[in-house]
């Protein structure tokens, strides 16, 4: 059976030990990643079950020093093979980006060369704004001594958003020339 994406990144957060759904949702909180994944508490409980029942995980019950009951979950061996051959299948085709902004760029005639180049410098300020976040994030992750894999995931937004101001700049020269 193969897995979803966001059933990988679940599994990817047990690869690293058993862990409690609570847990799993601070996991998803403190790195972020609900940027890039889809999952939300309601869906870590909907999908730790469709994973057990898939013999992907497995579940203990522990008792806490609260005297309450808590399930514990973990990766079994056919859960890391479905996740391996995800991950796979993840890296074999490059996604299209869909950029909401696309629609405004293909309609932007609309309005006067003014508006336009006006509405372009305030995208590109945000752009950077938003790389200046990626980058405070890039050095938190360092100073946490985190690993190159996480740490990749708030570099790469950096080059994508570096690559959309060049893009601006040489949309707005365009627009100038005409």
């Amino acid at each position: 059976m193969s897995i979803t994406s966001a059933e990988a990144a679940l599994l990817g957060l047990l690869t690293e030990g058993p862990k409690h759904p609570y847990q799993i949702e601070k996991d998803v909180q403190f790195r972020d990643m609900r940027f890039w994944t889809e999952l939300s508490m309601s869906a870590i409980y909907k999908l730790l079950r469709k994973l057990e029942e898939a013999e992907y995980v497995s579940c203990e019950t522990e008792v806490t020093e609260e005297n309450r009951a808590r399930k514990i979950y973990s990766i079994t061996e056919e859960g890391e093979t479905a996740f391996r051959e995800k991950l796979a299948e993840i890296l074999l085709e490059p996604e299209h980006v869909r950029w909401q902004a696309d629609i405004a760029f293909y309609n932007l005639d609309v309005f006067d060369k003014e508006m336009q180049l006006a509405m372009l410098r305030d995208y590109r300020r945000n752009i950077v704004k938003k790389i200046s976040e990626y980058r405070d994030l890039e050095t938190f992750l360092l100073d946490s001594k985190c690993s190159i894999y996480p740490l990749s995931i708030s570099r790469r937004p950096i080059y994508l958003l570096e690559g959309e101001a060049r893009w601006i700049d040489d949309f707005m020269k365009e627009i100038q020339a005409l």
